[in-house]
């Protein structure tokens, strides 16, 4: 994710990572080592341990018709990217996305390109 940042400076762009703990080793929040692996100041980061916020897009996400099955880890949506376009409001129900995949180390190309789309577009 810290790649496509450093390529993609436009300054609107803004980026949620929630750290939850979906392996054995994921029992604590994330080291400042961790954090430090995206410094991308348009980044807020933070620890969710009870996967609220994975449980509120994966329930949103499934009202809309976007196929989780392969995402979730115990019922939670882990290791994914989800792009919303620029002024989405956050209110109790999302719209569709206009990206969502992962694992994000295997969807970082055509999350760009499409990042790239909606920067583009007027």
């Amino acid at each position: 994710m810290e790649q496509i940042l450093q390529r993609n400076q436009n300054p609107g762009i803004r980026v949620l990572v929630v750290w939850e703990p979906i392996l054995p080793t994921d029992w604590r929040s994330p080291t400042s080592a961790t954090l430090a692996r995206i410094a991308d100041p348009r980044a807020e980061q933070f620890w969710d341990p009870h996967h609220l916020v994975s449980r509120e897009l994966k329930n949103d996400l499934v009202a809309d018709g976007v196929p989780v099955d392969g995402h979730t880890s115990g019922g939670s949506l882990w290791d994914l990217a989800i792009l919303y376009p620029h002024g989405t409001p956050w209110t109790t129900a999302l719209p569709a996305p206009s990206f969502f995949g992962g694992a994000v180390v295997t969807v970082a190309s055509p999350l760009e390109t499409k990042l790239r789309a909606l920067a583009a577009s007027p």
